[in-house]
């Protein structure tokens, strides 16, 4: 009998000694949770302007599908008092994207005209072929232009998003646009940048001539035919028509209305840019709002010197700039 229950103890002790629960540090292993991957965000930020568009909201919309995510969806941001705004995408989103630049309570646009402030209640956009890393889009009468077109065209893509950026482009090439170029005067960042200047200037004048136009030209047209600047309608008014009938001319992301090209450019035109309101973005980096003829060197060149600029600096590079300008 004793022997039999030595033998039930050794067997007792021997399944505790392989039980893993002892506390001599012995071969047991712990189960290791490896660290959750964080995406890395990117951002999309840049200058909205139809005259300078404040405290609007700002969304930045992933294309999926071909086709713009909801609203509800999309990534949010506000253009602060001189047209900017940065949206951070968390989830680190690479791709095409559609950015809107929508009109709420409060938001207003410069009548580049007049200098003063008038409501904004449309919606302009702006249409990236691929969001990465820190992305600079301007969203302007000429990038809804482009944006209006892809609504035309889906599914989108990368590649007709390119496309439709390069129509605009091509079609506005006697008015010198360039999609890319900051549509308003940096010369705290560019002053060095005799060519980035006079880029930035000549967005300033073909977005004033877009204003003038609105006013002043019956060649824009509303859906339903009646000018954009027809008796009563208010200057808020005027610029959202004369914006929708840009962007009207798109027929898809590679083609456009020949009669309205035509009309369009000839209101455009028909513009001298003189005595409007300038954004600038002056040395010490706030923005000033200098009133300028835009046709005018030495006009120019004075505004230049109001916003920080040597007179000697100011004189060579305002002539560098007014090449620039069409």
């Amino acid at each position: 009998m004793n022997k039999i229950l030595g033998l039930a103890l050794l067997s007792v002790l021997a399944l505790a000694g392989c039980s893993g629960g002892g506390s001599d540090g012995g071969s047991a292993s712990t189960a290791v949770t490896p660290p959750i991957s964080t995406p890395t965000a990117t951002s999309v930020g840049g200058v909205a302007t139809k005259g300078l568009v404040k405290q609007a909201k700002v969304l930045v919309c992933r294309i999926v599908n071909g086709v713009p995510e909801a609203d509800a969806a999309c990534a949010t941001g506000t253009t602060g008092t001189d047209g900017s705004f940065t949206v951070t995408m968390a989830d680190g989103y690479t791709g095409p994207a559609m950015v809107k630049v929508v009109g709420a309570a409060g938001s207003t646009m410069m009548d580049e005209t007049t200098g003063a402030d008038v409501p904004y209640s449309m919606t302009m956009r702006a249409v990236v072929s691929s969001v990465s890393g820190t992305t600079t889009v301007y969203v302007t009468p000429f990038s809804e232009m482009a944006a209006n077109a892809m609504m035309l065209s889906m599914p989108m893509d990368a590649t007709k998003i390119g496309q439709a950026n390069g129509a605009v482009q091509n079609m506005m090439t006697s008015l010198g646009i360039d999609l890319s170029v900051m549509p308003m005067m940096d010369l705290k960042n560019d002053a060095t940048d005799s060519t980035r200047l006079g880029n930035e200037a000549n967005m300033v004048k073909q977005l004033a001539r877009v204003a003038m136009a609105a006013k002043n030209s019956s060649l824009l047209k509303d859906a339903n035919g009646v000018a954009c600047n027809a008796t009563g309608t208010t200057t808020s008014q005027q610029f959202a028509c004369a914006v929708a009938a840009m962007a009207s001319v798109m027929t898809s992301y590679v083609s456009s209305d020949p009669t309205k090209v035509t009309n369009m450019m000839a209101a455009l035109n028909a513009q001298n840019v003189t005595n409007v309101t300038m954004p600038v973005r002056k040395t010490d980096g706030t923005i000033g709002m200098h009133i300028a003829d835009m046709t005018s060197l030495i006009s120019m060149q004075a505004v230049m010197q109001n916003a920080g600029m040597a007179l000697n600096t100011a004189a060579n590079t305002t002539n560098a700039m007014m090449g620039r300008m069409h």
